[in-house]
């Protein structure tokens, strides 16, 4: 089990630490084409449904963005993490002067004129994706997500979409490109092997991983969608060596878990990155792409 991973999924601590480089790195453009295809009903809040939220970071950057008033549902299978998020979303908004109070397992925020309304929703994703309310909502999203799944979970989630049309947001689903500075020798066979992790089983079939968000893309447009990506790359520079290294220990511990025969390479590898990190000079480029799905006739 890795650094990043809790027991079944990802820890507070590494959503924390990811959380300030998927802001600078989404797509705002993609995100304001979401919020023009936003249509609330009768005049009332918006109605959000995040799968796979965590601590509720894609909520805290998509509510500034979409304003007005929201009811969202944040879903996830992690108890943990569905208590961090009501922390996690409460610090947040009462950093920014926004009053939050929760009542029955409802977190409501007053910004300003507007009102946001979060609430929690266990569920295994791997199993119980029809149960996911599309109806009830106006849009759908998901982050950091789509490549730990199967092609037919998303074949699934595609049924779905063409059963309830709704406007789907997925952000910063990576695609595989990895690039390490300074370059080293080893750097291929630390990524290929990272790869080919990726693709293993992460409890919701045989995972995409890099082929997710085309593959995702493919099959939306095939049922009439109009489908727009953008690069969501992560920049790791120097001033994030706490990531930067975990990141790094990851890597090698993966090269080594992948083929045993890599553990002295990797070892090695690892301790130039850290020398690398100690002189400031280690930086990281992680490929990520966001995908806008939008029902009805496909849109250039």
């Amino acid at each position: 089990m890795s650094e990043q991973e809790s027991s079944g999924g990802f820890s507070a601590d590494w959503l924390r630490l990811r959380e300030p480089l998927d802001l600078v790195a989404r797509s705002q453009t993609l995100a304001l084409a979401f919020k023009a295809a936003l249509k609330p009903r009768n005049g009332s809040a918006l109605k959000l449904i995040d799968l796979a939220a965590g601590a509720g970071a894609n909520f805290r950057a998509l509510a500034p963005v979409l304003e007005g008033d929201q009811d969202w549902i944040l879903v996830d299978h992690d108890p943990m993490l569905l208590t961090a998020q009501r922390a996690e979303i409460s610090g947040w908004a009462r950093r920014r002067g926004w009053h939050a109070r929760e009542e029955d397992g409802l977190l409501q925020i007053d910004v300003g004129a507007a009102r946001w309304q979060v609430r929690g929703q266990q569920l295994d994703l791997a199993r119980d994706l029809d149960r996911v309310d599309l109806a009830w909502c106006d849009g759908l999203v998901t982050t950091a997500f789509l490549d730990l799944v199967s092609a037919a979970w998303l074949d699934s989630l595609c049924a779905l979409l063409a059963k309830v049309p709704r406007p789907l947001l997925a952000t910063l689903t990576v695609d595989g490109r990895r690039t390490w500075q300074p370059a080293l020798a080893a750097d291929g066979l630390i990524t290929q092997a990272f790869l080919a992790h990726q693709v293993g089983d992460k409890g919701l079939g045989e995972s995409l991983g890099g082929q997710a968000a085309s593959y995702l893309a493919q099959q939306l447009a095939a049922q009439g969608c109009g489908v727009s990506t953008q690069e969501s790359d992560w920049h790791i520079g120097a001033g994030h060596s706490e990531l930067l290294m975990t990141m790094a220990r990851e890597a090698a511990a993966v090269a080594a878990e992948v083929d045993p025969s890599n553990a002295r390479t990797a070892s090695a590898w690892l301790t130039e990155r850290s020398s690398h990190a100690d002189r400031g000079v280690l930086s990281l480029e992680v490929g990520h792409l966001d995908l806008l799905a939008l029902p009805g006739p496909a849109r250039t």
